[in-house]
């Protein structure tokens, strides 16, 4: 799954994905496999399993 949005820096990409890995582990879910993937336009998106 991606996140639906587009977002101009690395550094709010990665406090995205943060937050996400923080909620799923609250929620009790095992390791997540979230990453940061750079578009080809350079903006940055966040994707990570459901």
């Amino acid at each position: 799954m991606y996140e639906a949005r587009l977002y101009e820096n690395r550094a709010v990409a990665h406090y995205v994905a943060m937050c996400v890995r923080d909620d799923r582990a609250l929620l009790g879910y095992q390791e997540s496999n979230i990453q940061i993937l750079r578009t080809k336009k350079g903006k940055y998106a966040v994707r990570y399993q459901v």
